[in-house]
């Protein structure tokens, strides 16, 4: 059985490597790869996904709120958690509204209240919502809205 405190060390390790992989998006995108991803670098219910980079930003479309996905950033603790995806009801296509997220009470306590299968990261929206009712995580708002398809990684 994992200890909490590798637990931990493994989420954040998990953090700076989905942290390399979104900063690889945009070269992969230049390097003619269409900018899909080799590496997850998002979560969606326990999984993980890979992201194809579009140079869009959807930001003065003033569309309604029920037409956007949310995608949780936790501005480099960990991978985002985006809260639908492909084939799941609702699904909006790929538009997202990426929410960024903070830990007041730091990352460990985000973990504690909102890691419900506890492997030691908050990889589904259900977690990311359980953390921030407790507290220990802010939702800081919109700071993004673009398209971006998402694909499972095999």
């Amino acid at each position: 059985m994992q200890s909490s405190r590798s637990r931990l060390i493994a989420g954040v390790l998990g953090a700076a490597i989905g942290a390399l992989s979104l900063a690889a998006a945009t070269p992969a995108f230049a390097a003619g790869s269409g900018g899909v991803t080799d590496d997850g670098v998002i979560y969606v219910d326990h999984e993980l996904w890979r992201t194809v980079a579009t140079p869009t930003d959807l930001s003065h479309t003033r569309a309604p709120a029920q037409s956007w996905d949310i995608i949780y950033s936790f501005g480099g603790l960990q991978m985002s958690v985006a809260e639908v995806a492909p084939g799941d009801p609702g699904f909006n296509g790929g538009r997202w509204q990426v929410h960024a997220l903070s830990a007041p009470n730091g990352y460990a306590a985000a973990l504690a209240s909102g890691d419900l299968d506890h492997d030691g990261v908050l990889d589904a929206a259900d977690e990311v919502r359980a953390a921030l009712t407790a507290g220990d995580l802010i939702d800081n708002g919109v700071v993004k809205q673009f398209v971006c398809t998402l694909n499972r990684v095999p």
